[in-house]
């Protein structure tokens, strides 16, 4: 082959590789290549239509919650009569307080919405959900006890690539004016609403306004987190990024706090995602605030991603100290089940160091990024922290 011959055969490589042409190939590792999309991708799915007579449920609102899977016998929902919808104080915050007693996070909803007053700040109610493939992999691996985590101690644990959790943080709708404007009589065309039995059987509506949602598409998990429009501190300290699915893609931090942020207009690759999933027009008041695909970028810096409600005001946490990889690296226990507990003393960022986890007697084991496993894992008592009420 001649050097005409050469170069023009190293054109057509270089034309095909790095050109148009380029767009379309499949791209083998979406999760890590594209994770905003991915994380709309989940979005549209967990958030898709489910409701029954009296019920307003999204898919992931159908899935088992830590109280469904953390008890002597854990139920997938469709098994047992509907229950009363679980919403929950945070169960980072009620590990982290054991660790941190000054901690300043949320009151369990009960009690703060039968005290509530306006101009207090909203009661906020959580609920982890999690797809039938979790939900099977703990049960049928005896992890929702601490006894069978013992057991499982030196064994490697890895969840199947289908798992999905979803963590939701909800408010009263009654609340909403005085945290941030918007009416009760307003609430059902901006937020997805739901109805929780209170205490009496009285029915509250809630509106939700922030989720996290994990899945186990790669072995570190994929990492999203998402806020309602009008959250007053959506984008505060880190701000927001979107590159898939928001016009504006990156938002900057306002100066002061809890100012509020405009509304995140969507693109319309997202709105062909949401019509082609069927979803209603409410959804689209939400914005992926980021994502999270490793625990430091390509040139070393550490990734932050902290939500402003469900780890600011629920978990007491500020979101400039918040990285969801790194805090669920530290879900771990001993040869007991007892949690490690650095996780829950600081607020850990950046690349785990294997100090952390101990070695010999003093050993930790990961369970896998899965919180839940080593704070709801039922004692001998038969009473845990996430054990139904």
């Amino acid at each position: 082959m001649n050097a005409r011959a050469v170069w023009a055969a190293g054109f057509v490589s270089a034309v095909l590789w790095s050109g148009p042409c380029a767009l379309a190939q499949t791209d083998p590792a979406p999760a890590m290549n594209q994770p905003d999309m991915v994380a709309w991708q989940l979005f549209t799915r967990v958030t898709a239509f489910r409701g029954t007579p009296g019920r307003n449920d999204a898919l992931f609102e159908t899935w088992a919650s830590d109280a469904d899977t953390f008890n002597a016998n854990p139920r997938w929902p469709s098994q047992t009569p509907a229950t009363a919808k679980p919403l929950v104080a945070s169960v980072l915050a009620h590990g982290k307080r054991a660790k941190r007693p000054s901690l300043l996070a949320a009151p369990p909803p009960s009690n703060c919405v039968a005290n509530w007053q306006p101009g207090n700040p909203p009661c906020i109610g959580e609920e982890t959900r999690r797809n039938e493939a979790t939900f099977n992999f703990i049960v049928e691996n005896g992890l929702y006890t601490q006894a069978g985590l013992a057991a499982a101690f030196g064994k490697p644990l890895s969840f199947p690539i289908d798992a999905i959790e979803v963590k939701a943080d909800w408010i009263p709708v009654n609340q909403l004016q005085s945290w941030n404007g918007v009416t009760a009589s307003q609430a059902p065309s901006l937020y997805h609403v739901n109805t929780v039995t209170a205490a009496g059987g009285q029915p509250v509506a809630y509106a939700l306004v922030a989720m996290h949602l994990i899945s186990k598409q790669v072995p570190n998990w994929t990492w999203a987190t998402f806020e309602h429009w009008k959250n007053p501190g959506r984008c505060d300290l880190i701000g927001c990024s979107d590159s898939f699915g928001a016009v504006m893609a990156n938002v900057p931090a306002n100066q002061q706090v809890n100012q509020g942020y405009p509304i995140c207009a969507k693109t319309g690759a997202l709105l062909q995602m949401f019509s082609a999933g069927g979803l209603g027009p409410v959804w689209q008041n939400y914005c992926l605030k980021g994502a999270q695909a490793d625990f430091t970028t390509s040139t070393g810096v550490t990734t932050i991603l902290g939500n402003s409600v469900i780890e600011g005001m629920n978990a007491g946490v500020p979101v400039n100290q918040s990285s969801c990889i790194t805090c669920h690296a530290t879900a771990a226990f001993n040869n007991t089940g007892a949690p490690l507990g650095i996780g829950l003393s600081n607020n850990e960022v950046g690349v785990p160091q294997p100090s952390w986890f101990g070695q010999g007697a003093a050993a930790y084991q990961q369970s896998d990024f899965v919180w839940a496993i080593p704070i709801c894992a039922v004692p001998a008592s038969g009473r845990g922290p996430c054990s139904p009420n």
